[in-house]
């Protein structure tokens, strides 16, 4: 194995395991003591608006992040993951900006044909609309991070 492309897995699985965390921290509230709990619900605040009506429970905590959101953080490291195995071959050929916003498209949908009334979302839904979500952003991560590292790698 090329020098290379074994830089390019271990960023990969860095990147990849990094983001697995993102999804550890997300779930621990409920499994750690309170004064714990609230710190990664306070660290995820700020990213998630996590209304408990939305949010996924363990024994009656919630989780730090809502459905969807719990959603897109595994889909980030489905992507990742997904672009590593590929060796960076899994990015379909449309633009970043494009992609992002076709893959936001169903929770958008699914989220607007709630609120005008015309269905309710359920859990299953927002989780699967934030993964799909997330995988593609996942590529795109990992794309981005690690196409950037093996330009850096071949300079110096």
């Amino acid at each position: 194995m090329t020098s290379t492309v074994s830089h390019f897995y271990r960023n990969g699985l860095l990147l990849t395991s990094g983001l697995g965390m993102l999804v550890v921290f997300a779930t621990l509230p409920p499994f750690v003591p309170e004064a714990v709990s609230d710190a990664l619900m306070a660290a995820f605040a700020s990213v998630c608006h996590q209304l408990p009506g939305r949010s996924p429970h363990v024994d009656g905590t919630a989780l730090a992040v809502c459905h969807r959101c719990y959603g897109a953080y595994l889909g980030f490291v489905g992507g990742s993951f997904a672009f590593v195995m590929s060796r960076g071959r899994m990015l379909p050929g449309i633009r970043p900006v494009l992609l992002l916003v076709l893959a936001a498209l169903p929770g958008f949908v699914d989220w607007s044909g709630d609120v005008v009334g015309l269905w309710t979302n359920a859990p299953v839904s927002r989780v699967a609309t934030g993964a799909w979500f997330g995988l593609m952003a996942g590529l795109l991560l990992a794309s981005a991070v690690l196409m950037s590292a093996g330009k850096t790698s071949r300079k110096g």
